[in-house]
């Protein structure tokens, strides 16, 4: 690896000739280390954003070093290092300090209930449960145990095209009710679901899935991973990275404009509906609803005062901690909460609500 390389990936003021780190970048790619060109035209992007060309090689090369496993596209997030936290915001954003880290994937999206169901194998939503489900078997204390409740709430939240939540009964259109002549369908009983568009047919592919577990995400993550391949939750400072999609010194993922309806789903507590995550822009890595949608669990137990001390490589958080850290806003929060820096904490049980999912990093294990 080269020494210019290194100065690009270590550099911790984020300084820098643009016009250098480009040329640079292309010298990489055109050598064949597509990672380090990855890093350099990372940099070079932070600095001169406005620089069409370089936007153009950069989005090239990141969607040539994105993956799809498991049906799921993770974007590709350049090795390098970034500025953490923030002086505008609350006192456990601060202070501002350099973190490095390697290169790792996203999940393009928060994962869906389909998504999940199908990776469980499991039966797919509305359903919901594993296959052979039998509440008498299930032990206490197993992920599975608060899955028919946690249902309850998913088919609430997470249907395609439901623009407003109503009592679940109302969410299971082909269930029955009553008996002999005096049967009524779901329909009849609690009425209609309002949906954007009423004649497609019932899906959950679209919105994030809610209301999980940390056991739950974890039976997932240790499903689907293997020898080479580590599927987890994204520490807090891999998410933050992936947020602000290689801009520096920005609130946003988009930038530094304020939240509105074109770019955010937020502060939308009156609605009691999630919008589709792939509804808004995605920011400069291909990640989409960073901020707003759903609270994302990470990795890192919380402490309020930990980033000054957090060690500049890799930091993983607190050795251990009572709550976890939650990123990223939701649909149900003010504008306050959507920046790329707010840090959010719950214990890990408390999870189960309709505006916290969680998305997927993807790490090579000879990259760990």
């Amino acid at each position: 690896m080269s020494s210019e390389y290194d100065w690009v990936r270590q550099d911790s003021g984020l300084n820098g000739d643009s016009g250098a780190l480009f040329e640079l970048a292309k010298r990489l790619e055109e050598a064949g280390d597509l990672h380090s060109g990855a890093t350099a035209y990372d940099r070079a992007f932070g600095l001169d954003e406005s620089n069409a060309e370089l936007c153009e090689r950069r989005a090239r090369l990141l969607a040539r070093l994105a993956v799809t496993d498991h049906g799921i596209r993770f974007a590709y997030v350049p090795a390098g290092t970034f500025l953490m936290g923030s002086e505008k915001g609350e006192p456990d954003e601060r202070p501002v300090h350099p973190v490095e880290l390697g290169h790792y994937w996203l999940a393009e999206t928060p994962i869906s209930w389909a998504t999940y169901c199908q990776l469980a194998e499991w039966e797919a939503p509305p359903n919901g449960l594993p296959k052979g489900f039998d509440w008498k078997k299930v032990e206490k204390g197993d992920h599975v145990a608060f899955l028919p409740a946690a249902n309850k709430v998913r088919l609430q939240y997470c249907e395609n095209e439901t623009t407003r939540a109503r009592d679940w009964h109302a969410h299971v259109p082909n269930m029955e009710w009553g008996r002999g002549d005096r049967i009524k369908t779901s329909r009849e009983m609690f009425g209609e679901v309002p949906r954007e568009n009423p004649e497609l047919p019932w899906g959950y592919e679209l919105k994030p899935l809610i209301a999980i577990s940390r056991e739950g995400i974890e039976f997932l993550c240790e499903k689907i991973s293997n020898s080479t391949v580590s599927y987890r939750l994204p520490t807090e400072a891999e998410w933050e990275k992936g947020a602000r999609g290689g801009l520096i010194n920005n609130r946003f993922p988009w930038g530094n404009e304020p939240p509105n309806a074109k770019n955010c789903d937020f502060n939308r507590f009156d609605n009691f509906a999630i919008q589709p995550t792939r509804r808004f822009s995605p920011n400069g890595y291909g990640l989409y609803a960073m901020s707003g949608c759903v609270w994302e669990g990470v990795s890192d137990w919380y402490d309020a005062g930990y980033y000054s001390e957090s060690p500049r490589l890799s930091p993983t958080g607190p050795a251990e901690g009572i709550e976890k850290v939650l990123r990223g806003g939701a649909w149900s929060d003010c504008a306050e909460v959507q920046t790329v820096s707010y840090r959010l904490s719950r214990t890990p049980d408390r999870w189960c609500t309709p505006n916290t999912g969680f998305r997927l990093c993807r790490v090579e294990m000879k990259d760990s």
